[in-house]
């Protein structure tokens, strides 16, 4: 009896998880127009590099369809670019698939899409992190 209430709750957790990562990717799947990248580079925790991106009305866009691509548009629409994409939970792994990939985490915040891509790397001696946050707004 217990092991048979046990795997009910089981099977109920892992159903509700299965929605609420279905809901994540069902809510990314829309055009999304970019507000800000900012990307910073820190070595041995310190701050090094800093580089801000303030984008104009239509100047990018990623657009997330439901065929699992994401179609980038950029110059207010010269370049488009469209890549694989592959959502599990919230986090997004844009491009070719690659073990060495790092994917990014994107989260919902106040009618905007953030979305974090965090790597780190070790270079003559020195740990050095790179994070690139991206906000974007429908």
């Amino acid at each position: 009896m217990k092991a048979a209430l046990f795997f009910l709750l089981l099977i109920s957790n892992s159903l509700l998880f299965a929605q609420n990562n279905n809901s994540l990717a069902t809510k990314l799947i829309s055009k999304w127009k970019a507000v800000s990248k900012v990307e910073t580079e820190k070595t041995d925790g310190k701050v090094t590099d800093t580089d801000n991106e303030i984008y104009k009305t239509g100047e990018k866009s990623y657009e997330f369809t439901k065929k699992n691509t994401v179609i980038i548009t950029q110059d207010f629409g010269k370049h488009k670019e469209e890549l694989p994409i592959s959502i599990s939970g919230n986090k997004v792994f844009i491009g070719k698939a690659n073990k060495s990939k790092d994917p990014y985490i994107f989260n919902f915040e106040q009618g905007k899409l953030k979305l974090i891509k965090t790597e780190t790397e070790t270079k003559k001696g020195k740990k050095i992190i790179e994070t690139e946050v991206v906000i974007l707004q429908q």
